[in-house]
């Protein structure tokens, strides 16, 4: 680790460090990279469950407590491809759990979430008009499921679906599911960060270095030499715009604006390798 540290200083503050690099084997760069990630992926997991578990934890088990609240003791409702049934008329109305309706807390996300009242409405004679009407992000009639998505509506045919019979003992099942949920919230927000985290290091970051790392052997062939050199240069160079991103995102901060990572990774490269230029 005491390699790592070194590697992990000199790649923020030492634009001299990265002749070094040029000259290192591909494997050290590689294997900085992946020990970065881990770790970051690490921090940013136990910040997750930090500062989401207990809200995550809260609102499964009042969505729960909801489910079972709500949910008519003596209804049986039945959809299938033929068709939808229930013992009770029609329209049938599930609101959206108050737990998704809830301002989100975080400064820069205040705003109300944007969902309808209603999750969903089931009519067997209902149209789209039904969706403002009862103001629900979905509706079930004898033909389709329609879901209403902002401006636009999608629908799935009815007959594409598995006849589904739904009563209180099913909706006791699902409540108790979440409350299962609920009392490890802090092992699955903690799964979900890592997952996430991995996901986006290990795959959506490397095909991004890999196409970073051709331009920037386009551009500086005359100091890398070669792609994989080049590659190298990124893998070290990344370390910045990751450790803001990570930093922001911990703290729940947004820049509003989608290039700032390849903005910021690509000035503070093209500095590190400007210098070298100058004193090879």
């Amino acid at each position: 680790m005491k390699t790592f540290f070194r590697a992990f200083i000199l790649s923020l503050i030492r634009p001299v460090y990265y002749k070094d690099i040029l000259q290192a084997r591909l494997k050290f760069s590689v294997k900085y990279y992946i020990v970065l990630s881990l770790l970051l992926v690490l921090i940013s997991s136990v910040a997750g469950v930090l500062n989401y578990s207990l809200s995550v934890k809260n609102d499964l088990t009042e969505s729960a407590e909801e489910m079972t609240q709500n949910f008519p003791h003596d209804l049986v409702l039945t959809i299938a491809p033929g068709g939808i049934t229930a013992n009770k008329e029609f329209p049938l109305v599930a609101q959206t759990p108050s737990a998704l309706l809830r301002p989100n807390k975080t400064p820069q996300q205040s705003a109300e979430t944007g969902l309808p009242k209603n999750l969903v409405v089931i009519d067997p004679k209902g149209e789209i008009d039904a969706l403002e009407k009862y103001n629900s992000l979905m509706l079930i009639n004898n033909s389709y499921v329609i879901v209403g998505n902002g401006n636009s509506v999608q629908t799935a045919p009815l007959k594409d679906f598995p006849e589904t019979r739904i009563d209180y003992p099913k909706m006791q099942q699902l409540s108790q599911t979440l409350l299962f949920i609920a009392k490890y919230a802090g092992f699955f927000t903690a799964g979900f960060f890592a997952l996430t985290g991995l996901f986006n290091f290990f795959v959506w970051r490397l095909i991004y270095l890999a196409v970073f790392a051709l331009g920037l052997w386009l551009t500086y062939k005359s100091v890398t030499g070669s792609y994989s050199k080049a590659f190298q240069v990124s893998l070290h160079s990344i370390t910045l715009p990751i450790l803001i991103n990570t930093t922001l995102g911990i703290a729940g901060v947004t820049i509003p604006f989608p290039g700032w990572f390849m903005i910021v990774h690509t000035i503070f490269t093209f500095y590190n390798l400007s210098r070298l230029e100058k004193n090879p």
